[in-house]
């Protein structure tokens, strides 16, 4: 998929699928971006702020302060920053995730202008930022080249912010020429733990992105370590839901201390090449509903247990209230038998309560059914076993 000839379309149509909103800034060029984005359905979704601070007035404002140079690297980050901080103001609400988009432009023009034609673009999440820098040569001589090229790839590096795509699957003709570059904060992981992003999406290939598309599956765990068990939940999910699926890891529990990133970062790397998997800080499944609306969870009939479970809600009432509102978000729970205490225990051994009636499907024994548990692996592992 590439930002060139008919693949635009598309790539915003990708873009919108997202659930990530974005706020832009834009300055000297490219503006034609805001029309690409907002003229298909799902740009008011996507879309929460557009600034054009043309005049280097109005870039000072935007910034706070003037920028030492008006088209650079420099400037176009501190647009992105800016851009993010309206994104978080501007969300509907703090379940969505966001993301700040800056871009500088020197284009050609009627008067005498010293330096090369350029954009530089960047974008920024609260943990990671992309750059883009496009110093036009031939065929982009003229403005109006230029400037469908600077649209599309503005276009592109949002897709790419939000986790549509790798930057090599969206660079095409047209971008051949661009130099893109990634740089992380120290915690990269510090605005999920805060809450400002809601949750991120560590990919296959190894990018990580803030938000993307909501998984039409989950399979929640600890994945410490990943195995047999959660790979045949994942294809259970996958055989009734479809792409995608994804793991779900919450860096934070009811009752134990955050995780370290870097013990995150760890557990993530078992599913590079592998699998998605999906960054929350919500340890309940109403939390993790109330962020990923519509998903369903793949797990098994203990976890499932947890979740009809009075005691764990804090009474009955507490409990029927929760039900309800998972039912509300489009929740589902699909679930397989589990060895618990040397029983297999399975969802028709549980006593549902009413509440739960259609949030429950079994997976039957003869489809999966794998004994194992992460916490026979970790004993196995420490004895040497």
């Amino acid at each position: 998929m590439s930002a060139g000839g008919g693949g635009l379309d598309r790539l915003v149509h990708c873009i919108h699928a997202s659930r990530t909103a974005a706020a832009l800034a834009l300055t000297g060029g490219g503006t034609g971006a805001i029309p690409l984005l907002l003229r298909r359905p799902g740009g008011s979704r996507t879309v929460v702020d557009v600034a054009v601070p043309y005049g280097p007035k109005a870039v000072a404002a935007y910034l706070g302060e003037p920028p030492s140079q008006a088209c650079s690297a420099a400037t176009a980050q501190l647009l992105a920053r800016c851009a993010f901080r309206r994104a978080v103001e501007l969300r509907p609400d703090a379940s969505i995730p966001v993301v700040g988009l800056g871009a500088t432009a020197a284009l050609a023009t009627d008067r005498v202008r010293r330096g090369e034609d350029r954009l530089h673009a960047a974008t920024f999440d609260g943990a990671r930022t992309l750059a883009l820098e496009w110093r036009f040569e031939a065929p982009h001589t003229n403005r109006q080249a230029q400037e469908t090229a600077a649209e599309r790839a503005i276009v592109a590096l949002l897709a790419d912010a939000v986790g549509v795509a790798p930057w090599r699957d969206l660079v095409g003709p047209d971008l051949a020429a661009a130099a893109r570059t990634s740089g992380v904060e120290d915690d990269e992981l510090a605005v999920v733990h805060s809450g400002t992003q809601p949750w991120m999406t560590a990919y296959p290939d190894g990018r990580r992105r803030a938000g993307g598309q909501v998984p039409a599956a989950l399979v929640p765990g600890s994945f410490n370590p990943w195995h047999e068990a959660h790979r045949a939940l994942w294809a259970a999910a996958r055989r009734r839901f479809g792409d995608p699926v994804a793991y779900e890891l919450s860096i934070t529990n009811v009752d134990k201390p955050p995780l370290p990133t870097g013990e995150v970062l760890q557990r993530a790397a078992q599913f590079r090449g592998r699998a998605g998997l999906v960054l929350t800080a919500a340890p309940t499944f109403v939390e993790k509903a109330r962020l990923l609306p519509g998903a369903a969870f793949a797990v098994g009939a203990d976890t499932a247990r947890r979740v009809v479970e009075p005691m764990y809600y804090g009474g009955v009432e507490a409990m029927r209230a929760a039900l309800h509102e998972l039912r509300s978000l489009g929740t589902r729970f699909i679930v397989a038998g589990r060895l618990d205490d040397g029983r297999f225990l399975q969802l028709r051994d549980l006593a549902l309560p009413p509440e739960a009636e259609g949030l429950f499907e079994s997976i039957p024994a003869d489809e999966l059914r794998v004994d194992v548990s992460s916490t026979e692996l970790r004993a196995k592992r420490a004895t040497g076993a």
